[in-house]
This record gives C-alpha cells, structure tokens and sequence, in this order.
C-alpha cells in the first residue's frame, strides 16, 4: 500500500514545485500583496494567496485517485467516500472565503458562521465523530451525542488556530509536511487508504511550494490556504481517530501530532480572554511571536518549532504501539517542556521589551 501514497507524494511536489512561480506572478500581476503594518513580520510586499495551489493540488489528487480505487459493482459509476466528499467541498467553500478575506476584510461572524456549515457537513457526510477524547488518564470516557459538538468545535477551532498561527516563513508549510505525512504513515499502518494518499499529498504539496517561502517569502499562504488546510488536517485527525479502520488509534495520538500548533494556539487563546482582550482580534501574542519580539529570526523559530513537530509526530503515532504506562509518561514529559517553553518565552521577552521600555509589544502578560 505504500506505493500509492508515495506516487502521491512526489506527484504533487512537482506539481507545487512547477505552478508556484507561475500563482506567484499572478498573484503580482493582480496586486494580492500583503502590505506590511506594525503587527508584520515582514517589511516589504509580498504576493499573498500561494496556499491555493496546495489546495488544488490535494483536491485534484484525491478525487483522482479516489476515482481509480472505488468502482461501483454492475453500475459503471464511482462509489464517493463521505471523507473524501465532505473534505473536499469543505476545502473549497474555505479557499473561496480565504480568498474574499484576502481581497477584502470579511466580518468575522459570517466567517464564523461559514466554518460552522462547513465543518457540519463533513461531519455528516464522512460520519466522523470525536467520541472519545482518548486521554490515557483514568477510564475512557464516551461523550454520546456531545461528541458532535466536540468534533464541531474541534474542526473550527484547529481551523482557525492553523490559520491564526501562519505568521512567519516556513511555519505553517512545516507543519502540513510534518501532520501530513504523519497522518499519511498512520493510513498505511491501519490500512486506511483515503488517510494515507490525503497526508501524502497535503505533505507533498507543502514540500514542493516551501522553497518559495522559506527561508526567504517570495509568497505568501494567505487565509485562502491556510483556512482550508488547517480544517484538512482538524479532519484528518478525526479519521484517524474514529474512521473505518482506526483501530487502536485514540484521538490523543492526532492532537500530539498537531501539539505545537494547538498548544500554542490555544495557550493564546486563553491567555488573551483571561486578560479580557478579544482572542481573534489581529495581534502578537502567539508564542513564536515572542520569540520574533525578542529578536529571534523567522529561520529560527520554524527550525525550533520543525524539532518540536517531528518529536511529537513521532511520538503520537509510536503511542499506538505503547502501554498505558509508557504513554502516560510520554504525555506528561510533553506537557511539561510544553509548560517550561511556555514560561521562558514569556518571562524572556519580558525582560526584553522592559529593558527596552516597551513592555506592552505582546499585548498581554
């Protein structure tokens, strides 16, 4: 089974490696720049949109070979996965929203309201739920029917902190890579095929287009990319969990796969609504924004970051094979260095901007 989902790979690579000068002058051409301001962490104008190309490559992809595994007995026709389906209306609802807000600022309660029908019917037409958070903790513990709420909010959430969290060079792309083959690697080890050839080809996608934005941008994702690949990889995460074939795969296994992301992402959720200011509302206070504050490189941090994806990459998807002790230490040691990196940052670039006499920069404590 491995076959496939490697020719996936490499052909959107190439791909993303052949159109992206191509999106990148369109881009120009049209004048979709991302003008810096005083929240960016650039200083020139740079084309913002290139996270399409990644869309269409996965969408092409998937219903491609989709269409070559799922003949239809006596029919003739092809039999759709609901996966498959709700995934990719899904990404294409969210590339067009990403779009208008690229072009024009969108009131955020419609963006809002989108994601919600969008993430409801992936929900139901892929039947995915999160029924269980799968914490090795205690007893398991079925949600029922909430389990519908949680995976709505779980969708939305993870889309939006995806999104939230594409604000220096390399960063988002070097997650999709990571999430992706990952998620890829598990459809391969439980036999699911859509898991695989979908992580295949998002990490693909992202390889071939990160030489363009990393370590120098020549172009942006922009939110016409990163809102659908952030619900992608939310998605994947469920049919990971709770698909036809997820067997011994419990929904903490996704998370850690996606831990650097929906740590930080969360972290400054909570943290901006604990100190009363507006959690979606355009800011610095993400954790690898305090990194840049202090003075670290774009490079650096998505270096950083890139070891702290591949170890809980590797660690979630080894959790399948480990004992409830074993992983229960290995969570714990995450949550831990996830605390300590937590404290440092924030008391570092404290003393930073004090020293400076612009303690306020991050907006936050």
């Amino acid at each position: 089974m491995l076959e496939a989902p490697l020719f996936a790979f490499l052909g959107a690579l190439l791909v993303n490696l052949a159109m992206t000068p191509w999106v990148i002058r369109y881009l120009r051409d049209r004048a979709m720049l991302d003008i810096p301001n005083a929240r960016s962490s650039h200083d020139t104008p740079v084309p913002r949109g290139g996270g399409i190309v990644i869309v269409g490559t996965w969408c092409l992809g998937m219903v491609s070979t989709w269409a070559l595994r799922f003949p239809l007995p006596n029919l003739g026709i092809l039999a759709p996965d609901g996966f498959v389906i709700g995934a990719t209306i899904g990404m294409c609802a969210l590339a067009i929203l990403g779009y208008m807000d690229d072009r024009r600022d969108l009131n955020p309660l419609l963006k809002l309201t989108i994601q919600i029908a969008v993430a409801a019917q992936a929900l139901y037409l892929s039947g995915l739920r999160l029924a269980d958070p799968g914490i090795p903790f205690g007893a398991s513990w079925d949600l029922g029917p909430w389990g519908w709420l949680a995976s709505l909010i779980w969708l939305v959430g993870f889309t939006n902190i995806y999104n939230f969290m594409d604000g220096i060079n390399g960063l988002a792309f070097t997650q999709l890579i990571f999430g992706g083959t990952t998620f890829c690697l598990l459809g391969v080890s439980t036999g699911d095929y859509e898991l695989a050839i979908s992580g295949a080809l998002a990490a693909g996608s992202a390889v071939g287009i990160l030489k363009y934005n990393f370590p120098k941008a020549n172009v942006f994702m922009g939110d016409v990319g990163s809102l659908p690949i952030g619900f992608l990889l939310a998605l994947m995460g469920l049919r990971a969990a709770f698909g036809p074939k997820s067997e011994g795969i419990s929904f903490i296994i996704p998370a850690l796969i996606l831990w650097p992301f929906l740590y930080d992402g969360t972290f400054t959720i909570i943290n901006r609504m604990v100190h009363g200011r507006n959690p979606v509302r355009p800011h610095r206070s993400h954790l690898y924004q305090r990194l840049l504050v202090r003075g670290l490189s774009h490079k650096a941090i998505t270096i950083r970051y890139g070891l702290a994806m591949i170890f809980c990459s590797a660690a979630g998807f080894g959790m399948q094979y480990y004992s409830l002790q074993q992983s229960q230490i290995l969570l714990a040691v995450i949550l831990v260095f996830s605390g300590l990196y937590t404290y440092r940052t924030v008391r570092k670039v404290r003393a930073h901007e004090t020293q400076r006499g612009t303690a306020d920069t991050v907006d936050d404590s």
